[in-house]
């Protein structure tokens, strides 16, 4: 999911900074997933992947193709559920890429048009550069956030097999629905530990670049 999510939010960050008015409404809209709750999007999106009357195999079956078992056959229950986890948390890390891009020097790019770079040129000789403090910024949380996830799995494909889900579901059933607590919290500690590192990282990202602002302030 997550270099999945990385594009999608640069994406949508180089599209709402290149409009004019239209990008502050765009920059809204795209921004709603992230303060709408998990579950009233899981439950959404779980109509949409329905597998008998959902949106996606009526127009499967409309083309002639066969149905798709997206709640409950591997690999397609972690797609549906990594769907929601874009669709939410894309919009987010749209706006961290839109500060990024703030900080990008104008000059710059309009110099490497000037030498006679072209919109990818620009971006990959430019933009692309100055963005990696960023890249790695979304790429350290957005994984911090998919070890964690729990809602979107719960609500869509509840009841699939546990090899089709994730880490913390399995914490939840081996806990909550078998009762072993002992094993429960060797699985907890082992999360804990890499969920730990991945915040560490981010930790040290984020002091170097308060310094980086703070040198060139």
């Amino acid at each position: 999911m997550t270099p999945a999510i990385i594009a999608a939010s640069l994406c949508a960050a180089l599209v709402v900074e290149s409009l004019a008015r239209a990008g502050k409404w765009l920059r809204i809209l795209l921004f709603l997933p992230v303060v709408t709750p998990t579950v009233v999007a899981a439950l959404a999106w779980r109509l949409v992947f329905n597998e008998d009357s959902g949106v996606l195999n009526t127009a499967l079956r409309a083309l002639g193709l066969p149905a798709v078992a997206w709640l409950s056959a591997h690999p397609w229950t972690l797609v549906s559920a990594m769907t929601v986890t874009l669709w939410k948390g894309f919009g987010f890390f749209m706006m961290v890429f839109l500060a990024g891009l703030a900080s990008v020097p104008r000059e710059l790019r309009e110099a490497a048009a000037i030498d006679g770079a072209g919109r990818w040129g620009v971006f990959r000789s430019v933009t692309l550069p100055a963005l990696a403090p960023s890249i790695v910024l979304v790429f350290v949380v957005s994984s911090i956030a998919a070890l964690k996830v729990f809602d979107e799995l719960f609500v869509m494909v509840k009841g699939a097999g546990i090899t089709n889900q994730t880490v913390v579901p399995l914490l939840y059933r081996i806990a909550f629905e078998e009762g072993d607590y002992g094993l429960s919290c060797a699985v907890g500690l082992l999360l804990f530990v890499v969920i730990l590192i991945f915040s560490l990282v981010n930790l040290r990202l984020s002091r170097a670049r308060a310094e980086e602002g703070g040198g060139a302030a």
